[in-house]
């Protein structure tokens, strides 16, 4: 778990190297000196942090990532909002 730090007034937390390794951000010869973050803010308590792509990024609900979660959930709920019921 990490934890989050006050940096001059704004919220600093950091991400876990293997995640950084994992998407070749970090590797033998160190890591990168800077690259640009977007943050967003998807509800009480739950932000969501992504890298840039050369400086140009997805809006929010074109991320693969994204429809995945809300796709698997509109399947849990029948699809229509509804809390799917066992046969």
């Amino acid at each position: 778990m990490q934890k989050l730090r006050n940096d001059g007034g704004s919220g600093l937390v950091t991400i876990p190297k293997k995640y950084l390794e994992r998407d070749g951000l970090f590797t033998e010869a160190g890591f990168p000196d800077e690259h640009r973050l977007i943050v967003d803010r998807l509800g009480r308590r739950t932000y969501l942090v992504r890298l840039t792509d050369g400086g140009s990024f997805q809006e929010l609900h074109e991320c693969e990532e994204i429809q995945r979660v809300a796709a698997q959930k509109m399947l849990e709920q029948g699809g229509f909002g509804e809390q799917a019921q066992a046969d």
